[in-house]
C-alpha cells in the first residue's frame, strides 16, 4: 500500500513585530512618505499604508484616526525636521566677526544646508517641491512650512551685510527672495542629480558670484 503524503502543515499567519506606540507611528509615517514620494498623495490610504508597513488596517487605526490625521502628522513631522535642519545650518552666522569671517560663515552654512538636504531628501521633496494630489487641507500648512524657512535666512543675510559698504541701500526683502530662489535651485539640483551637482560645485559658484562680491 503506497505511503500517503504527509499532511501539509497550515501556514501560520504572520504578525507584525510589536513596537512601542511612538515607534509604530513613526514606522507608519515613513510608509506613507514612501508612497507619496513614489506616486503622490492620491495613492495614500489606510490600506496602502498598512500594506507598506506590513501591518493590518486596525493597527494603523490604532495610531491614526483617519487618513487625514496621518497626513497632517506627517506634514508636521517633516516640517519640524526641516526647521531643525535650517537651524543647524545657520547656527553661528550672526556671531561671526569680523566681516570676512561672516562671508565664510555664510558659505559654510550653505554647505551644511545642502548636506542636510542630502541626509533626508524625501523630507525636502515633500515640503519644498510640488507633489501631485496635495489635499486642499494640507496646502496652507505646506506653504507655511516653506515660509518658515525665510526667517533664518533673513537673519543670516542681515548679519552678512552688517558693516558692509552700501549695506544701508540694500533691500533685504528682495535679497532674501533672490537667495531663496538660488537655494531652491541648488536644492533641486542636489535632489535630482547629486553626483553631477555635488555641494562643492554649488558652493564654489555661490562664492564666486555672491559671497565674495565687494
Amino acid at each position: 500500500m503506497p505511503k500517503s503524503e504527509p499532511e501539509a502543515k497550515p501556514q501560520r499567519r504572520r504578525y507584525a513585530k510589536r513596537l512601542a506606540p511612538a515607534d509604530r507611528r513613526a514606522q507608519l509615517l515613513d510608509a506613507a512618505l514612501e508612497i507619496i514620494i513614489e506616486s503622490g498623495f492620491g495613492d495614500v490610504s489606510i490600506a496602502a499604508v498598512a500594506e507598506r508597513g506590513g501591518v493590518t488596517r486596525p493597527v494603523v487605526y490604532d495610531s491614526f484616526a483617519s487618513r487625514d490625521d496621518l497626513l497632517h502628522e506627517l506634514i508636521e513631522r517633516e516640517s519640524a525636521r526641516m526647521r531643525e535642519a535650517v537651524d543647524r545650518s545657520m547656527f553661528g552666522i550672526e556671531s561671526s566677526v569680523p566681516q570676512g569671517d561672516r562671508a565664510d560663515a555664510l558659505s559654510a552654512a550653505l554647505a551644511r544646508f545642502l548636506a542636510e538636504v542630502r541626509a533626508v531628501p524625501d523630507s525636502w521633496r515633500l515640503i519644498y517641491f510640488p507633489i501631485d494630489g496635495v489635499p486642499p487641507t494640507l496646502r496652507d500648512r505646506i506653504e507655511k512650512s516653506r515660509d518658515d524657512l525665510s526667517a533664518p535666512l533673513n537673519h543670516a543675510l542681515g548679519a552678512w551685510l552688517s558693516g558692509k559698504r552700501g549695506a544701508e541701500d540694500v533691500d533685504i526683502d528682495v535679497l532674501v527672495r533672490v537667495f531663496e530662489t538660488i537655494i531652491h535651485t541648488a536644492t533641486q539640483l542636489v535632489l535630482d542629480d547629486p553626483v553631477r551637482f555635488d555641494s562643492d560645485r554649488i558652493i564654489a559658484m555661490l562664492n564666486e558670484m555672491l559671497l565674495r562680491a565687494p
